[in-house]
């Protein structure tokens, strides 16, 4: 899903991670704790703005008090007494001037009597999905517009500040004024983009050296925290690249393409897309490319058809989100 969030101009944020935490943020606030915090939260914002229009509705009554008692004594004064009458003709044009303005301000600054709540058709839905909603949310069954409506009953607005390249730090402001910011990883297009990219690099390269396979680096290195530069996680594709590159070989066959009859490997693939063998690994990661390894070969294998390199063709330029092998 696509959300339109306020950022800086001039500048490209990939929206899928924001979407995922904006979206889970949502879930976790249907929980009955979070509703029973966000109706209390509306029921003391409106005592507030009763507080603030009570202040004001009184502050009105003294003016025009004060007018009218300023109106009797100059009505009551001697016009012959020039100079009381002058006076009190002062007073009387001074608290109709304060009234006009004290109505004036309070025009402009009047708050609305009723505070955004949730429907209470939205409110029993909510009830009864439960734990279901996010299954609900995945299914197709619900519409990007439906979606959309959802998450504005309860989020008022998401801001975004690009911390550094990979980092994005997301402001969510709920309805009734409450917020919750986090700072946010985002896929980049390159390895050198992201944050700590040489100190990894060097990790990666130390734990080779080791003689350390790539499918336990990525494992390892993942639970402290790493990641590819398209991935969550740290993907042992971006191992053998980084391993590669400083001439790190752990056996003679890795330095040639394996080809497989009738099949088409992930660096044949890519090469066929034009796009970096981790962008594949990503897709199959997030569920996008559904493929299992060949038990004989443990490689992932795409048969090799023409429809093959055409299906994943439009999954690159997202004709299509989802494929099947």
């Amino acid at each position: 899903m696509r959300q339109q969030y306020r950022v800086p101009v001039c500048q490209y944020i990939p929206a899928l991670a924001i979407d995922e935490y904006v979206v889970h943020a949502f879930f976790e606030a249907l929980s009955a704790v979070e509703l029973d915090a966000y109706h209390k939260a509306i029921k003391t914002q409106q005592q507030s703005q009763e507080t603030v229009e009570r202040a004001h509705s009184q502050q009105i009554q003294r003016l025009q008090y004060q007018v009218a008692l300023a109106e009797r004594q100059f009505n009551q004064v001697d016009p012959d007494n020039r100079l009381v009458a002058a006076e009190l003709e002062l007073r009387w044009e001074n608290a109709l001037r304060e009234l006009k303005l004290a109505q004036d301000y309070y025009a402009k600054h009047q708050q609305p009597q009723t505070v955004d709540q949730i429907p209470k058709e939205l409110k029993t839905a909510f009830i009864a999905i439960g734990q279901k909603l996010p299954e609900l949310w995945h299914s197709g069954n619900l519409t990007q517009v439906q979606k959309k409506s959802l998450l504005r009953c309860l989020i008022d607005k998401v801001v975004i500040h690009r911390v550094v390249r990979d980092t994005v730090r997301i402001r969510i402001i709920w309805k009734g004024g409450d917020s919750t910011t986090v700072d946010l990883t985002i896929p980049v297009g390159s390895f050198a983009e992201m944050t700590g990219a040489t100190e990894l690099e060097n990790r990666i390269i130390a734990m080779s050296q080791q003689g350390i396979d790539d499918q336990t680096i990525a494992l390892t290195l993942t639970k402290l925290g790493s990641r590819s530069p398209l991935g969550k996680t740290l993907l042992p594709s971006t191992v053998k690249t980084l391993r590669l590159k400083h001439h790190i070989f752990h056996n003679r066959s890795q330095s040639h393409p394996r080809r497989i009859s009738g099949y088409l490997t992930i660096p044949q693939v890519a090469t066929a897309l034009s796009v970096p063998p981790y962008w594949i690994y990503d897709r199959i990661h997030k569920g996008a490319i559904a493929i299992s390894r060949d038990e004989a070969t443990g490689l992932y294998l795409f048969p090799d058809l023409p429809e093959t390199l055409k299906q994943l063709q439009k999954l690159k330029v997202e004709e299509i989100c989802n494929l099947r092998f």
